[in-house]
């Protein structure tokens, strides 16, 4: 695993947890790529046939091959590995943020905001989708707040994210956003936006990107979370980076009707619940300006997919306690963004090659024909394309 970008507020922990860190990135990978790459073998060679035979045809749909692969001893072993390799993350990250937890609040708090702000607001309520479960099975979710003004919880998601990738994104992991900035940047160089929004920032790596991107932009990003957003406040502020941060449900946004040139987000819809998905995206109708851009980076939809591809990729919303991901990748955004508002002849869609995985004439490529690749979405390590989709208002 590479080594992360330390600012003055990241907690990576001892020698020996740095190092079990370390190892945990390291077999998290091998039971991904290697392991998991076995998994199509397993389908083709055993679990389909046996199938045709006991039913008299293949199976029919994702959910059938999730049935019978997690019947098949390769499939549970390899289940049960990453289930258990999943908390191993967060239990390799958790002791020294719980031992930094005094001492990182108190710095937290002391903090001068020179380059952006921070505004959070206690009487926004936590939505269910994200109150009743442990997402990514993160202890504590995004929002548990276990002192007065806690932001360990935005520590745990910074350190921890970083090993359940092994660093894939980048120093700063942020991977995604960049690679998004750079295509909007380079797809539409005469796009120059005033004021951006990030919807669902957390601690605000995927915000910094945009405002690198366009320096001139006045930035600003939300979170249901107060001690993500306090974290990343303060992770901001040590950066030098200029964004303003605030405490706000995407469903419902206190900004006024056009008021925001760019709105984006980075993998954050599949978290949410199908009525929480269409009123999001009728905040980003609203509160975007006329001649403004939405753009989503999220998972691939099933659609796009065969569907052994579909069962893989649909592991999490079974075991990794994201509820809604399955549900979400059967949806076809062009018709929730066109029932939002948006104009269909203004809905976007493809697949951006990753910045730091990819070579610039495959880039370059991509921005002069853009187009939505067929197969698999990006899961960490296996992929360098990541299906973005948005529209113009």
């Amino acid at each position: 695993m590479p080594l992360q970008h330390e600012h003055d507020f990241l907690v990576t922990g001892s020698h020996d947890e740095m190092n079990r860190q370390h190892y945990v990135s390291r077999l998290r990978m091998h039971i991904l790529n290697q392991i998991g790459g076995g998994m199509r073998d397993v389908y083709e060679s055993r679990v389909k046939p046996t199938f045709e035979k006991e039913n008299g045809r293949i199976p029919k749909n994702e959910t059938e091959i999730h049935k019978a692969m997690m019947a098949d001893h390769y499939g549970r072993t390899w289940s049960t590995m990453m289930v258990n390799c999943q908390d191993m993350v967060w239990d390799s990250v958790r002791p020294g943020i719980e031992r930094a937890q005094p001492d990182l609040n108190e710095r937290v708090r002391g903090v001068n905001a020179r380059f952006g702000s921070l505004a959070l607001n206690p009487d926004v309520e936590m939505p269910r989708y994200l109150d009743a479960a442990d997402i990514h099975r993160m202890p504590g979710n995004y929002h548990a707040e276990r002192a007065e003004n806690d932001a360990t919880q935005g520590a745990l998601y910074d350190r921890g994210r970083f090993v359940y990738n092994g660093g894939a994104a980048g120093p700063f992991a942020d991977g995604i956003p960049r690679t998004m900035a750079a295509y909007i940047k380079a797809r539409w160089p005469d796009f120059k936006p005033k004021r951006i929004l990030e919807l669902g920032c957390t601690i605000g790596t995927s915000t910094v990107p945009f405002v690198d991107a366009f320096p001139d932009a006045e930035v600003h990003a939300i979170d249901v979370s107060a001690p993500s957003l306090r974290y990343g406040h303060a992770r901001a502020e040590t950066l030098e980076k200029p964004i303003h941060f605030h405490q706000m449900n995407a469903e419902d946004l206190d900004f006024e009707d056009g008021s925001f040139d760019l709105i984006y987000s980075c993998i954050i819809f599949h978290e949410t619940s199908r009525k929480a998905y269409p009123k999001i995206l009728e905040e980003c109708q609203r509160v975007l300006s006329t001649g403004g851009m939405m753009a989503h980076t999220e998972l691939t939809p099933v659609a796009n997919m065969d569907d052994f591809d579909a069962f893989y990729i649909d592991w999490d919303a079974y075991y990794n306690n994201e509820p809604f991901y399955k549900t979400y990748t059967s949806l076809d955004p062009e018709e929730w963004v066109t029932g939002a508002g948006f104009e269909q002849d203004k809905f976007f869609q493809v697949s951006i090659p990753d910045l730091d995985r990819s070579s610039p004439e495959f880039f370059d490529e991509a921005v002069k024909n853009p187009t939505v690749a067929k197969g698999r979405a990006a899961r960490v390590g296996e992929s360098a394309r990541w299906y973005t989709y948005g529209a113009w208002k």
